[in-house]
């Protein structure tokens, strides 16, 4: 066994004792109500779930990650579900503060692509070219661009993340696992709310809904967010990064045709404009230089400079290696101001059918999408020629990307109805994504204006799938086995084009084109067992295999390139228990894993050709073990606490060396097997406590606490000491007045009370600069609440 995992099980043990997840403590009472996975009579099973004033225990938790409602202790897959009373309690607005309360969940970020990363996959490839490897789900719904994962979480049921590829039920691109987020559907009785949050940056955070019941048929919902802070990130050109100003709204309806036919709708809109953190890193954190010849080298020592620009103030062996950086991580030396626009238009729609031994539903959805983003070309104030002159220094001035994505998904499904020795799901799915993205860089010096290129993408995915489970022995064990079939295609066009100096019109340049349609089919699995000796405890192992999508490359200007790079596969063992112990006061979820990774996309930037393109290279493996555990010890306190072990290395990845040159001796690739895979920790956990103390009167005072503990991680394949994120821990912590008739609290917080700046990613750009990106600071303020 690794060393790391060896010595980390003993750690494990302890986590099991002392640390669990902040999940749902009361059952999601409306948590589901009309979600595109619910039948019409499954919303009063729900609603009648116990609570823990109704049992003085913790209560069951209800999820749809088999797309069916189900019991979460019921449920044989590693999958963590997150309450709207946690969500709130612990301050979720959006997907990164997940990781606070899933184990083996660890959340990076590069400007608005998000990084999310599970058991040894993580997010890299964020161009249009490119899927998330992680599914991320708005209410049933793929949302296919990273960028769409910062979307604000507001008047929200419930978020489950699932650990693990979801290759039968979700299909492509659920590679690492899945973040599903429901929203609050109507119900049955006249419901408002607000809070609001004011705190340092000049922090102003407000979101509020109404809920009407029109009549018994007619549910209507309304739900509005807004929030702005001043930039994290300080630019020693005078400018603020990492600011926030966005706003969202949404609706929804609900309607009871007759009592077997049920339609829920929603739609809804998103709008950020801020500064945002620019593209692949916000800082240079540094690069690595061979001390003996003062140039850069992957063997190298790491040097805190940013070796794009050179002023005569810093040399090794009499060379110049570069401007220095600082060491704050959120200070930078851009002198361009960068800016981020996302918008989001989208709604979604399902007709639930109960056909009484199944129910029949068809789910809609629909979505327009946009980011234009920008981001200072050199990452630095130093003013200095383009590439190709005066030492081959990478050129002044700015990039930007706009991306336009319009994306249709239908699916059919029929479900069996009730409890029966064999439960079964069948269904169809089409999914349909238009993409547009122009990327320009432009020049404030040299003989070249700057380039542009126009990238169209028009993917067309189908697929049908199946899943069953048939008791064997009645309600104590049960066989699964599902299956799925995936047949997509994606047509491109690529063009670039090249402007001279004195003009800026791409229309009157003559053009670079490639154009194809590579197509992709896949057919996934799974198999497994569950047993069920008593109701409080279930075992369960399957095995699984999961896809994401083949991608396209941009070979408009040289051949030599692949146009396309194959789907990368995983087949996933994994084995677990779920136990429910004192009375329903303790629930322990254990699961061991094993995952096997083939295919791996990469980006490939090959120094002697001036080529970045991307392949399918190399294999990974990951293992390792997850705990989750909630406690009620007495009434009023809850103690929950999660751990991850993990080990997640390459096993066969050789690339091209982005620190070669002809001059410095480096060796045209590198064998990176053996090397960590990137974001992934050999141990994760996470505690939250809190403690309601009723007072005299009724009314409620609870303080809270939630600490996250991470080992060290690195986020490049390539494993340097810049690219390492050293152990670490957060603390978030909280106390909340609440009135005795709950309909009012107040709360004064703070979050990473630790002020530890955590490495979200990095990435080796030109000139073997290594660029980087940080979490959030400490933030603390006020926080007001208002329910009717």
């Amino acid at each position: 066994m690794n060393k790391r995992v060896s010595v980390g099980v003993s750690t494990a043990i302890l986590a099991a004792m002392l640390a669990a997840p902040a999940m749902a403590q009361t059952a999601p009472i409306d948590a589901s109500a009309g979600s595109a996975e619910q039948s019409p009579a499954a919303a009063d099973k729900v609603a009648s779930a116990p609570t823990e004033s109704d049992t003085g225990g913790l209560g069951d938790i209800v999820v749809t990650a088999q797309r069916r409602t189900e019991r979460l202790q019921d449920v044989p897959l590693s999958v963590t579900a997150v309450s709207a009373e946690d969500l709130n309690r612990v301050r979720i607005t959006d997907a990164s503060r997940l990781q606070l309360l899933a184990p083996g969940l660890t959340w990076g970020q590069q400007g608005s692509d998000s990084f999310p990363a599970i058991r040894g996959v993580r997010t890299q490839l964020v161009s249009a070219q490119s899927d998330p490897v992680i599914g991320f789900y708005l209410d049933g719904i793929y949302q296919s661009r990273t960028q769409q994962q910062s979307i604000p979480l507001f008047d929200v049921a419930r978020v489950e993340v699932q650990r693990g590829p979801q290759g039968t039920l979700y299909g492509r691109n659920t590679f690492g696992g899945n973040l599903s987020v429901t929203t609050n559907a109507p119900s049955k009785r006249f419901e408002a709310g607000a809070n609001g949050t004011l705190g340092n940056y000049d922090l102003r955070q407000f979101d509020g809904f109404l809920n009407v019941p029109v009549s018994d048929a007619v549910q209507l919902r309304v739900a509005a967010y807004h929030s702005e802070h001043d930039g994290y990130v300080r630019s020693t050109s005078g400018f603020r990064l990492l600011d926030e100003d966005q706003t969202a709204v949404r609706g929804a309806i609900a309607i009871t045709l007759t009592p077997q036919i049920q339609i829920d709708a929603r739609g809804g809109y998103w709008k950020r404009d801020n500064t945002g953190g620019g593209a692949y890193g916000y800082r240079v954190g540094g690069t690595l230089i061979d001390p003996a010849t003062g140039l850069r080298s992957i063997t190298g020592q790491p040097y805190a400079v940013n070796p794009s620009a050179r002023n005569g103030t810093n040399f090794v062996n009499g060379v110049d290696i570069g401007v220095s950086v600082t060491d704050d991580p959120y200070t930078n030396s851009w002198d361009y101001k960068p800016f981020e626009r996302l918008k989001q238009a989208y709604g979604s729609g399902s007709i639930a059918f109960d056909l009484g031994f199944a129910t029949l539903r068809s789910i809609t959805g629909y979505t327009d999408f946009q980011a234009y983003r920008s981001a200072d070309l050199d990452q630095t104030s130093v003013v200095f020629p383009a590439t190709g002159t005066a030492g081959g220094f990478a050129a002044s001035g700015l990039q930007a990307a706009h991306t336009y994505t319009t994306s249709v998904t239908q699916e059919v499904q029929l479900a069996s109805a009730g409890s029966s020795p064999f439960e079964w799901i069948v269904g169809g799915y089409y999914f349909h994504d238009k993409i547009t993205e122009y990327y320009q860089q432009v020049y404030t010096t040299g003989t070249t204006r700057g380039t542009e290129s126009r990238t169209d993408i028009n993917t067309k995915a189908y697929a049908a799938y199946g899943q069953a489970s048939l008791a064997i022995v009645p309600d104590t064990l049960k066989i699964i086995g599902g299956v799925r079939y995936s047949d997509e295609s994606k047509g491109y066009l690529i063009t670039n084009y090249t402007a001279p100096a004195g003009t800026f019109n791409f229309n009157t340049q003559t053009a670079a084109r490639a154009t194809g349609e590579p197509s992709f089919n896949k057919v996934t699995w799974k198999g497994g067992v569950e047993f069920t000796p008593t109701r409080r405890m279930m075992l369960y192992g399957t095995v699984s295999t999961g896809f994401s999508s083949g991608g396209i490359n941009n070979n408009s200007s040289n051949a030599a390139i692949p146009f396309s790079y194959a789907p990368q596969t995983v087949t996933a063992y994994e084995v677990g228990s779920k136990n429910t112990l004192m009375g329903g006061r303790m629930i322990l979820n254990l699961s061991a894993f094993y995952n096997d990774y083939k295919d791996l996309q990469i980006t490939i930037l090959d120094q002697r050709t001036n080529l970045s393109y991307y392949a399918s290279a190399g294999a990974a493996r990951s293992y390792g073990a997850e705990v989750e555990l909630r406690t009620l010890p007495f009434e009023g306190l809850h103690v929950d606490l999660t751990g991850a072990l993990l080990d997640a290395q390459f096993t066969a990845y050789t690339r091209p060396n982005p620190f070669y040159t002809a001059a410095n001796g480096n060796a045209l690739t590198v064998d990176l097997a053996g090397k960590d895979v990137p974001m992934s920790p050999t141990f994760k956990g996470t505690a939250s406590v809190y403690y309601d103390l009723e007072l005299a009167g009724g009314a409620r005072i609870t303080p809270a606490a939630n600490v996250l503990y991470s080992t060290s991680y690195y986020s490049t394949d390539y494993n340097t000491r810049i690219d390492k994120q050293d152990a670490y821990a957060l603390l978030d912590a909280n106390l909340r007045w609440t009135s005795a008739s709950s309909n009012l609290y107040v709360e004064a917080f703070g979050t990473n009370l630790t002020k530890k700046a955590v490495l979200y990613s990095s990435t080796v750009g030109n000139n073997q600069r290594i660029q980087q990106s940080y979490g959030p600071p400490r933030v603390y303020g006020l926080r007001v609440g208002v329910r009717y």
